[in-house]
C-alpha cells in the first residue's frame, strides 16, 4: 500500500526512503522482499543486486552490479534466511592486522549505521585495541584519538577494511567511539 504519513524520525533525514530487503520471517505482511519478488516476476535479468554507499550519491543496482564502482572479483557467500535477515556464518574480526573474534554470525542489513555483534566477539575485538575501553553501560567502548586501529572484516575471502572515518565517532571532548554495541545490554 502507499505511504501516507511520514513518521518525525524521518523528517530531519536527508533520504529518498527505505526499500526493505528482510525476509517474509521479519516482514509485518509475511511477504517475499520487493526485489526478490522482481526477480520472481522477471523484472530483473539476475538474482544480484549491489550497493554503493556514500555519504551523497549513494546507489542500489537491481538485477547486477555496476563494474565501474568497484575494481576485482565480487565475493558470494551463502546467506540463511530462515531468522528474516541476510546472515552470514564464519565472520572473522579483524583489527591491526590480528583477528581476535573468529567464527561468528554476521547480519548483513543496509537499513542500520550500527554495528552490533555477539558479546565475546564484541569483548575480543576490543580487547585487541590498545587503550580501549567500555563506555558506560549501554555496550559502547571508547579507544583513544592518537591511535585508531585499521579493521576490517572477512567472511572467508578478502578482509574488507573500514576506515576510520566510517566507524568513530568523535564528542567534543575528544574522545572516539566505535559504534558496536554488545548485545547482551538490549
Amino acid at each position: 500500500s502507499p505511504v501516507t504519513t511520514l513518521s518525525s524520525s524521518f523528517s530531519g533525514d536527508p533520504i529518498d526512503g527505505i526499500l526493505g530487503l528482510a525476509y517474509p520471517a521479519l516482514s509485518n505482511l509475511n511477504a517475499n522482499p520487493f526485489f526478490n519478488t522482481a526477480f520472481a516476476q522477471k523484472a530483473v535479468p539476475q538474482n544480484l543486486f549491489g550497493f554503493k554507499l556514500a555519504k551523497t550519491g549513494s546507489e542500489l543496482y537491481l538485477g547486477g552490479t555496476d563494474t565501474s564502482l568497484y575494481t576485482g572479483s565480487v565475493e558470494y557467500h551463502p546467506v540463511q534466511t530462515s531468522s528474516g535477515f541476510w546472515k552470514l556464518s564464519g565472520a572473522n574480526a579483524v583489527v591491526n592486522s590480528k583477528t581476535p573474534a573468529t567464527g561468528f554470525q554476521t547480519i548483513i542489513d543496509s537499513g542500520t549505521t550500527i554495528m552490533y555483534g555477539p558479546p565475546s566477539a564484541v569483548a575480543a575485538f576490543y580487547a585487541a585495541i590498545p587503550g580501549s575501553a567500555k563506555y558506560g553501560n549501554d555496550g559502547m567502548y571508547s579507544f583513544p584519538c592518537k591511535t585508531p586501529p585499521t579493521v576490517g572484516f572477512s567472511w572467508g575471502g578478502k578482509t574488507w577494511t573500514i576506515s576510520n572515518a566510517k566507524y568513530v565517532y568523535t564528542f567534543p571532548l575528544r574522545r572516539t567511539l566505535l559504534t558496536s554495541i554488545d548485545l547482551s545490554q538490549l
